[in-house]
């Protein structure tokens, strides 16, 4: 059965008038809703079309998730970050952020926004810790997310030429924030000289110390001072790792989303450890 369209009579906007001003004020408010009543009629048409066309381009606005958020922000901070360690900033790794936007498909406001980050990631070098281990946080379960960030701070490198050894050494110190080993970004750094034209082998070694901020956050995930002694930090370890372990989790019956934070939260503990182990010796 066709349902037919609703249509309103022509006077419908003065009868709601006429009734609700009488309700509210009386004879002289039911002349008064007459009034506004007919022009809503006159204007009906003209009104409705503005509503419709009003919610059509409110419902076709898409706004970013908070983790695609985190990564552009971040993403944007230290591309501006490695392009600076150059000297100064060529027209060729301007060009290749601008790249950057357009893949992204930035809408005009979040263009003028991404560029604001990539000015400020110049000088930023104290927000950059925070803002990479909040990017490893919620990515934690997703490492080719977090090999494709490594990647594009690569090809920024490589933008404008050879990458200096100030560029090369600040991506590599980000490995460890981001739980990525030196080997994977090896590959990466690889690819991207052979993309560029450069066939010969350079491999960076990475200082195999860890950074101090790096190393406080560790202690503070596992839960220990930073004089703690090995097997005050094995035996923490373990205990958290008791706790957060993805299998006793699942056997309490816990909802999919607690279950995908005690995995990541897991992760956070063994990404922990390990730079502690790493640095410490042990």
């Amino acid at each position: 059965m066709k349902l037919k369209k609703l249509k309103l009579p022509h006077f419908a906007g003065k009868a709601v008038g006429l009734l609700l001003g009488f309700l509210l004020g009386g004879w002289a408010g039911a002349a008064l809703g007459i009034i506004l009543g007919h022009s809503f009629d006159f204007h009906r048409r003209s009104i409705f079309t503005l509503l419709l066309s009003l919610l059509r381009h409110f419902s076709s606005i898409s706004l970013p998730k908070s983790g695609e958020l985190i990564y552009r922000d971040t993403l944007f901070l230290c591309l501006g970050y490695i392009a600076k360690q150059n000297g100064r900033i060529s027209p060729q790794e301007i060009a290749a952020a601008e790249a950057v936007f357009k893949r992204m498909k930035l809408k005009p406001q979040e263009r003028e926004a991404a560029i604001a980050r990539f000015n400020e990631g110049k000088l930023a070098s104290k927000q950059i810790e925070p803002k990479l281990e909040q990017l490893r946080k919620r990515y934690a379960s997703k490492k080719a997310r977090r090999l494709d960030f490594i990647d594009q701070l690569f090809n920024m490198a490589y933008a404008g030429g050879p990458a200096s050894e100030n560029q090369i050494k600040a991506i590599y110190s980000f490995l460890a924030l981001l739980n990525i080993s030196q080997s994977e970004a090896d590959r990466l750094h690889q690819r991207t000289r052979i993309q560029k034209g450069y066939k010969t082998q350079q491999t960076y070694r990475q200082n195999k110390s860890v950074s101090e901020p790096a190393l406080l956050a560790a202690y503070r995930t596992l839960g220990v001072n930073s004089d703690a002694k090995p097997e005050e930090i094995k035996l923490s370890y373990r205990k958290l790792m008791s706790q957060h372990h993805p299998d006793k989790l699942m056997a309490q019956g816990i909802t999919d989303r607690a279950l995908e934070k005690g995995k990541e939260r897991a992760q956070e503990i063994q990404h922990a450890y390990g730079l502690l182990k790493r640095a410490r010796g042990f």
